[in-house]
């Protein structure tokens, strides 16, 4: 954890030519003694020629290359780029189709065009810091390279680049967030500075809606809890800024030693806090916890050295072996985690990276050492997080990683008695590895905000959730979320959102925990029940986002419809499973259908009403498919479970950004169900049109061409659809024929309405009524057609034994749209997905990214 020793004897380059039977050391050109890492490339258009980057003492270290297949060497380039930190870029990369163009990987990308003689760097921009290389075969002007920035692609030799965007592999150190609407999340990215970005925007979360707001390695960001126009903001070894949001004007506030102190040690993930009791107060740590209450202008050191200030640990300048690599990773002996207690400013909890786990209770006067306190744990192992319980200011949780000593076992601890003693959170079989609940050493864990026993660790190889203080843990692995290192959770306050900084797959948020709350003991033992989650927030309908083809990452929102969450002790096997919902006055508005898996089980309802039934014509529709939304209220859901019926209120609330009145909200669901209620007797009026209009076509082709019967039952046809051409489209061509009718018309007034929660205007409104009265001189002409023509046909059909051409009714009509819907006329089953977690088989299903 503080230094490491590259290369030692024995190292060197060696070569087989019998497949590897055996093998024989180069050395003619080589340098001689101990060698560190060397990175090898065979030019493929030419494979005597062979390039070294060596690793070794002085001078020596520099490309090689051989042109008889190692058995000479000659030294080349030298320079920093070539040379620089090898234990951590040691590769090379020849062209496939010339042996003499070169690269060389590093913090940039050094290349040679003549076998490695001189060298220069790519001009194109890019992130830096490369490893991965690939070069196209067939054609060396196509490259890919994999940097600490992601992947980028070039055509032109890396003149320029074109960068992955798509790629959601961020790693994400530690995230905040604020009480903006929608929130806001903030972390800090490996060596991709620091970020704020939005937890929901109109069309989805794209990357522009992330903001850079801090340089470096990102770690710590946090809203100034005092002033919301500023944020704090960490990078590597304690670089602490206060950054405006507006301008991103950066002040530097990272504190110093004064005369005759000794230097601050900063970790590399230096902890900075903000104050849950007092507005504004920071903490930043280093050895020492400092403290300020002026936004930076002034510290104050609040503690003695907390750690064990072990001189063997805290010579980083030392660190590299044969290299010397001193990069502030290395930096030891430091304050690694700082956590206030919320219930009572007076208690601080400090963790140390060297296994220190120090707690104040009269605000950093005096402090006690616990950690001799936890048994199980390794002497001097990183306290990786130390967590502050909200509900009581004696209780606190800790977690331990030992990987840099080559233990991967999970440890997490609590204490009810400010550290006097600790119980362990994780089973003696987890620290064996046999058949473990959880899984890879352990970086955070996290108390709920409403239930004390909810918690959340996070570790190197995913989620773990328990439901009762730590007995019991599952793996969260809704919506196929991965196994990857879990570095930091925040639970919102408010929207009650699980947000998760992972290593790998950026930053995760699981919308709406309330269900795991409710999980009591006494629901676990029910065979189902329905559980009461947060109020639905009815958001504002807004468009945004733009198409931007497969070249950018795109977050989705969280679901704009209820969550309807339950629970089921088994799976259902027989019978239906279906979920009603009811509106306030008792009656049935929609049926969403429900999972049958065990667990916890989410389906969605999307507050609107069945989509109306429009009449078919020879363009699409689009504003019609969605039905005219609710308004705020309480309303009941029915989960029937074969003979059993459970029942839980639905409580909808308007956007709090919203400005719309009751009385506005209730004339838009008006005016849009009146519109919808047109639309179906628009169909009706359509469906009788055709049905006279079909049923002549099918008589006059049944009598003989000549005949009079014939010829009026062609021209009753004809005529009919000339009536129904008023009312839709009807010249085939596509989706665009420029045709604009009845249907149309009214369809774009719906659109207006049904899109927009607030009071519609009145030329809308003045606008439905004038179509309403065209479509009903539309029916007065049909209707008028078919008494003038139908009874003389009707007659002339029953003297030759023939069908009589009925008008389809209004009720016969109403029965054919329930029994093809399963429901009354415009019915639609709505979409669902489901989130599921079953702490007994730790299987899980579920939300969003």
């Amino acid at each position: 954890g503080w230094t490491f020793a590259s290369g030692g004897p024995g190292s060197g380059l060696f070569r087989s030519r019998d497949g590897g039977a055996t093998w024989s050391k180069l050395t003619k050109g080589l340098p001689q003694g101990d060698l560190g890492r060397i990175g090898l490339a065979v030019a493929p258009s030419r494979p005597s020629t062979v390039y070294a980057v060596v690793e070794a003492k002085d001078r020596d270290a520099a490309l090689y290359r051989s042109d008889n297949f190692g058995e000479d060497w000659i030294k080349l380039s030298a320079g920093q780029n070539i040379v620089w930190r090898p234990f951590y870029f040691a590769n090379v990369f020849v062209d496939p189709k010339d042996h003499n163009r070169v690269y060389k990987p590093g913090g940039g990308m050094a290349v040679s065009d003549d076998g490695g003689k001189t060298i220069g760097g790519i001009a194109g921009s890019v992130h830096g810091d490369f490893h991965a290389v690939w070069i196209n075969p067939l054609n060396p002007d196509n490259i890919i390279v994999g940097d600490d920035g992601g992947v980028a692609i070039s055509y032109d030799r890396g003149s320029r680049w074109n960068f992955f965007a798509n790629l959601p592999i961020s790693q994400f150190y530690h995230v905040s967030v604020d009480n903006s609407d929608p929130y806001n999340v903030y972390g800090g990215l490996q060596d991709n500075s620091s970020w704020v970005g939005a937890s929901a925007a109109p069309g989805g979360i794209e990357n522009r809606h992330w903001e850079n707001m801090y340089g470096g390695d990102g770690f710590w960001v946090f809203e100034d809890t005092s002033d919301p126009d500023y944020l704090y903001a960490e990078a590597q070894g304690g670089e602490i800024g206060r950054v405006n949001r507006k301008t991103h004007e950066t002040r530097q506030i990272k504190p110093q030693p004064g005369f005759g102190e000794p230097k601050l040690r900063f970790n590399w993930n230096t902890p900075i806090h903000m104050s849950p009791n007092e507005k504004g107060v920071l903490y930043i740590g280093s050895q020492y916890v400092h403290r300020s209450k002026d936004h930076g202008q002034t510290w104050e050191k609040i503690s003695p050295d907390l750690t064990t200030n072990d001189p063997e640990k805290q010579k980083q300048e030392e660190s590299g072996g044969i290299t010397v690599d001193n990069s502030a990773a290395e930096m030891h002996t430091t304050v690694y985690g700082i956590s206030e207690s919320p219930k009572n400013g007076q208690v601080i909890w400090v963790g140390t990276d060297d296994g220190n786990l120090q707690v104040t209770r009269d605000g950093g006067k005096t402090w006690t050492n616990v950690v001799g306190n936890v048994t199980g744990v390794p002497k001097y192992t990183w306290v990786s997080t130390v967590e502050a319980s909200r509900f009581d200011e004696a209780t606190a949780y800790v977690t331990f990683d030992g990987h840099t000593f080559g233990d991967l076992k999970p440890y997490a601890y609590k204490t009810t008695d400010f550290g006097k003693t600790w119980s362990s959170l994780v089973s003696a079989d987890a620290i064996k590895g046999d058949s473990p609940q959880v899984r890879g050493y352990a970086h955070v864990i996290k108390e709920d905000t409403v239930n004390k026993d909810l918690l959340f660790l996070g570790t190197e190889f995913g989620l773990f959730v328990s439901l009762d203080g730590g007995k019991q843990w599952a793996q969260y692995k809704g919506n196929d979320f991965p196994n990857v290192a879990v570095r930091d959770i925040a639970v919102h306050p408010r929207d009650h959102d699980l947000v998760l900084a992972t290593h790998g797959r950026g930053i995760w948020i699981i919308d709406d925990i309330s269900a795991l709350r409710a999980l009591t003991p006494q629901v676990l033992n029910k065979e189902a029940a329905l559980l009461t989650v947060k109020p639905t927030i009815q958001r504002l309908p807004a468009d945004g986002g733009w198409p931007t083809a497969d070249n950018e990452f795109r977050g989705s929102n969280p679901a704009d419809a209820a969550l309807i969450t339950y629970y089921q002790r088994k799976r259902h096997l027989f019978g239906d499973l279906k979920i009603e919902i009811l509106g306030p006055d008792g009656k049935l508005l929609d049926t969403v259908a429900g999972s049958k898996r065990r667990g916890l089980n989410r389906a969605e309802w999307s507050m609107r009403l069945k989509p109306p039934k429009v009449p078919s014509a020879a363009t699409a529709l689009f504003e019609a498919a969605f039905g005219p939304r609710v308004v705020p209220g309480n309303y009941t859901v029915k989960m029937k479970k074969g003979k059993e019926t459970y029942t839980s209120e639905l409580k909808i609330v308007a956007d709090p950004r919203s400005t719309h009145t009751a009385d506005d909200r209730k004339l838009q669901f008006e005016t849009a169900q009146k519109i919808s209620g047109m639309f179906s007797d628009m169909s009706y009026l359509v469906d009788k049109i055709i049905g006279v209009r079909d049923s002549a076509n099918a008589a006059a082709a049944k009598l003989p061409a000549n005949d009079q019967a014939r010829k009026k039952a062609e021209e009753l046809a004809k005529s009919a659809d000339a009536v129904r051409s008023k009312i839709v489209a009807t010249k085939e061509g596509g989706a665009i024929t420029g045709e604009e009718r009845l249907r149309e018309h009214l369809g774009e007034i719906y659109g207006a309405v049904n899109f927009y929660d607030g009071r519609p205007a009145d030329y809308q409104i003045t606008r439905m009524e004038a179509l309403g009265k065209e479509m009903q001189g539309i029916s007065d002409e049909f209707d008028t057609l078919a008494k003038k023509e139908l009874p003389g046909i009707n007659s002339a059909l029953e003297k030759k034994k023939m069908d009589a051409i009925k008008v389809l009714s209004r009720e016969d009509w109403n029965k054919q749209q329930e029994k093809s819907s399963g429901g009354p006329a415009g019915g639609m089953m709505t979409g669902f997905h489901f989130w599921q977690l079953n702490p007994s088989t730790a299987e899980n299903r579920g939300d969003r990214d």
